[in-house]
């Protein structure tokens, strides 16, 4: 009969192996967004530029939930970092619909490249344990799914 290890040792390896990879791919995130001057709010604002672009302050704060004068804030930061542009409306004069620049959209297509370019150089590093690996992040994320982080569970309080 196979040795089983008690739940509590393979949990620890679990959450050491996780801290691991979160620790070492924030890493090379957070150089990326330090080399631009950039913050994980103005990250996500340019991201959400990115796919939606022409959205206003208030739908961006809506979006990122935070108040539209903190969206202001990071906009009247981002337009003078030459990454968003300010734009009209005929049609209604408040609403001011934002863009990224071409300066921002070749900042985020290099954060996004880095990001792809050293996942694949991980990915064909893992040679044929790649389908593995694979199919055991596709598990992790959908237990994640069904089970979402919670303000509870930030504090270290159980939840349900």
């Amino acid at each position: 009969m196979p040795y089983t290890r008690p739940v509590e040792e393979r949990s620890d390896r679990f959450r050491r192996a996780y801290w691991a990879i979160v620790h070492n791919l924030d890493l090379l995130r957070l150089r990326a967004w330090e080399e631009r001057g950039l913050s994980l709010p103005k990250l996500r604002l340019l991201f959400l530029l990115r796919a939606q672009p022409g959205l206003a302050t208030h739908t961006l704060a809506a979006d990122l939930g935070v108040t539209s004068a903190t969206v202001s804030e990071l906009v009247d930061k981002l337009v003078r970092a030459e990454l968003v542009e300010r734009g009209q409306r005929a049609d209604d004069r408040r609403s001011i619909p934002l863009s990224l620049t071409v300066e921002g959209q070749t900042a985020v297509g290099e954060i996004r490249q880095g990001n792809r370019a050293y996942l694949a150089d991980l990915a064909e590093a893992l040679g044929d344990d790649l389908g593995p690996v694979t199919a055991a992040l596709e598990r992790l994320a959908m237990a994640i799914e069904r089970r979402p982080a919670s303000p509870e569970a930030s504090r270290g309080e159980a939840t349900p």
